[in-house]
C-alpha cells in the first residue's frame, strides 16, 4: 500500500500532461482544504488548475451549485476537454 502511495505521488507531481482541478471554497474547515492545503497542492501537483468557489459550508455543492458548475465549465473548456465528456 505505502508503495502505492508513493507511486500515486509521484505521478501527481510529473503528470503535466494530465490537467486537474482543485475546487476550494471560503468558510469551510470541514472540507479540509485550507489555503495552506491549496498552496501546498498548486506546489506539488502537477498540471492543477485551482479554482475558488466562494463560501460553502459542509455541502458545498448544495451552498455553491452554480459556482461550482461554472467553474468546471470554464475549466473544462481551458482544457479542451468538454467534447471528451
Amino acid at each position: 500500500m505505502t508503495a502505492r502511495i508513493d507511486a500515486y505521488g509521484t505521478w501527481l507531481a510529473s503528470s503535466q500532461d494530465v490537467p486537474k482541478v482543485l475546487l476550494t471554497f471560503d468558510s469551510s474547515p470541514i472540507l479540509l482544504v485550507t489555503p495552506e492545503v491549496a498552496a501546498w497542492c498548486k506546489d506539488h501537483i502537477a498540471g492543477l488548475q485551482i479554482e475558488h468557489c466562494g463560501p460553502a459550508g459542509h455541502h458545498a455543492t448544495e451552498d455553491q451549485p452554480a459556482t461550482i458548475a461554472a467553474a468546471i465549465s470554464t475549466w473544462l473548456d481551458q482544457q479542451n476537454l468538454r467534447s471528451h465528456c
